[in-house]
């Protein structure tokens, strides 16, 4: 008796789960506003030295956990040490859920080894970590009103520390800490993430975007044809086409994204094929940003983010249970 209660209840809940997918499917798209004074500011709080141990840094990680328990997510600071102490800001929204697509970029800058060096890191950092904000303000009615509803999958937003070289690493060491331990104690189980989007070195004129990954070439070439819609419909102004379809496998810098493809994990790595020239010097600064290719990028990722959750039907009955060590202050808070 108790058994076919239990398979009844069951069977309601993924009834009820495939409902709800296929009303939110069914229903007309939404149209997302977008809110440049929200990125402006948002760049404002991010557009400072900010290396590791740096007063900057501390004031960004902050400003990072608390707009996004703004934006409604749930955050959780992944502080580790290897050396030093490290945090990664980590993101949820539908915590618990068993598939998960994850947006990440790292929010460290370079460490000055002179004096006289100032290292703003505008595409190295802050305009990836801008934008994934202001994706996540413009998609707020979706996000609570539609996703909030899906038992089946969510979104992870995060931000590494320790993506930079520490002073006493070798200069143009790739150290990519923070991503890498990420991925070593699997802080989200790597399998539950259906795919892995990375940002850096976004936001100068004339960049363009290939498929690095020849697992997720098809959802590139999506980006494309997505990209191309966009403009047809005039949505998109002021700048070149960013992504193109061309496979440039080998090619690929090595970023955040390598730890989670080394392992399996579908990647979709947004960053220009070859380095700008103010990469990690004194001209990585507002002045020399394009603001269309920013405006541009953000209604191509959002477009793109809010099709592909649309187009994801798992079977799922319910919201599995979910464990976070979050950090706050010094408090540890277990979240079950």
């Amino acid at each position: 008796m108790l058994a076919r209660i239990a398979w009844t209840v069951s069977a309601v809940y993924i009834l009820i789960n495939i409902l709800m997918i296929r009303w939110a499917s069914q229903r007309p798209p939404f149209h997302f506003n977008d809110d440049e004074a929200h990125f402006n500011a948002t760049l404002a709080k991010i557009l400072k030295p900010r290396y590791h141990g740096s007063l900057g840094h501390a004031q960004v990680r902050r400003f990072l956990a608390q707009e996004l328990k703004k934006l409604g997510f749930m955050v959780v600071q992944n502080k580790f040490r290897e050396g030093v102490n490290f945090t990664n800001v980590v993101a949820y929204w539908n915590p618990g859920v068993e598939h998960v697509i994850m947006l990440s970029c790292h929010y460290d800058t370079e460490t000055p080894r002179l004096k006289n060096k100032t290292y703003w890191g505008a595409t190295d950092g802050a305009v990836p970590c801008a934008i994934l904000l202001n994706v996540a303000k413009t998609m707020g009615e979706y996000l609570k009103n539609d996703l909030s509803l899906r038992m089946d999958v969510g979104l992870a937003l995060v931000f590494f520390d320790g993506h930079k070289p520490l002073l006493t690493d070798p200069e143009n060491e790739v150290r990519l800490i923070g991503s890498r331990h990420f991925v070593e104690v699997d802080f989200i189980p790597l399998e539950n993430i259906i795919l892995a989007i990375n940002l850096n070195l976004i936001g100068l004129a004339n960049e363009s975007y290939f498929s690095y990954h020849n697992d997720t070439a098809d959802l590139h070439f999506k980006i494309s044809d997505l990209e191309q819609e966009l403009w047809e419909s005039k949505q998109l102004t002021g700048g070149p086409v960013l992504f193109h379809k061309l496979q440039h496998y080998n090619k690929d810098q090595p970023d955040d994204d390598y730890p989670f493809h080394e392992q399996g994990v579908p990647v979709l790595h947004i960053s220009p094929e070859i380095n700008p020239k103010i990469h990690h010097t004194t001209a990585d600064i507002k002045e020399n940003l394009h603001w269309p290719t920013i405006r541009n990028m953000i209604k191509i990722l959002r477009k793109f983010l809010y099709d592909y959750l649309r187009s994801q039907e798992f079977d799922s009955p319910h919201r599995g249970e979910a464990m976070f060590m979050y950090q706050d202050e010094g408090e540890n808070i277990l979240f079950y």
